[in-house]
């Protein structure tokens, strides 16, 4: 790291005293790593399963096979552990969304931003991977048990992912209003995904049709409606 460079005899008392050390503090430091990072993957399930309010702690350390100092000294609270896994989620999957626009170049470069956008939060709302299966259940908690946090997240993963596809829609859709209802009504579509459970999804898609191959259907369905949309409108 930059500040940390080691000269002359101190450097080398320092290496010296850094061999003789370094099995059991690489070991300390994977541990240590390990921990944190079990603690986090715990927390992800335990949130995304029950929401913040009814997660439990103590569970939490139980999946991680870790104590409740451990979780403490790494994350200071439960909260400051729910914000975390709410940036590593929302944060991690969502951004890219946002700057779609800056990329557009013409009308094809524009379609296919208007599709990835699109294909992307269906794969986020309709999910068939464990990550993606994580931020739509923690979507569904804060939209229907909205928590402390909810406007700081609104405002920090939300509505960048929603400004990115007004973005879009605005180089078509010129009327300011015309261009709300589309941008809501898209955002609308693919959003509800999230707010049901694997039964629902089910119970609105032809028999033998799973979520990966309705997804598609859906998203081509949607970005037919948009590319019809004529330039300046």
């Amino acid at each position: 790291m930059v500040g940390n460079k080691k000269t002359g005899r101190g450097a080398k008392q320092a290496e010296r005293s850094e061999g003789s050390a370094a099995p059991s503090t690489r070991k300390a430091r994977q541990d240590g790593v390990e921990t944190r990072e079990a603690i986090l993957a715990a927390a992800e399930q335990e949130f995304a399963d029950k929401g913040f309010e009814l997660a439990s702690a103590r569970e939490i350390c139980r999946r991680a096979d870790a104590n409740s100092a451990l979780m403490n000294r790494y994350f200071g609270s439960k909260e400051a552990l729910y914000r975390l896994v709410a940036k590593r989620l929302f944060g991690d999957l969502g951004a890219p969304l946002a700057k779609l626009a800056d990329g557009v170049r013409d009308e094809k470069s524009w379609r296919a931003a208007v599709r990835e956008w699109v294909d992307d939060m269906l794969f986020m709302t309709l999910p068939t991977e464990r990550a993606q299966k994580l931020c739509a259940a923690l979507f569904r908690h804060e939209v229907t048990r909205p928590t402390k946090f909810h406007a700081e997240f609104k405002e920090a993963f939300g509505r960048p992912v929603f400004d990115g596809l007004r973005k879009l829609l605005a180089m078509k859709v010129k009327d300011a209003e015309a261009l709300d209802l589309w941008t809501s009504s898209i955002w609308s579509q693919v959003s509800i995904y999230a707010l049901a459970d694997a039964k629902w999804h089910a119970s609105f898609r032809p028999a033998g049709v799973d979520n990966r191959a309705w997804a598609e259907k859906v998203a081509a369905h949607i970005c037919e409606g948009v590319f019809k949309l004529e330039r300046g409108k």
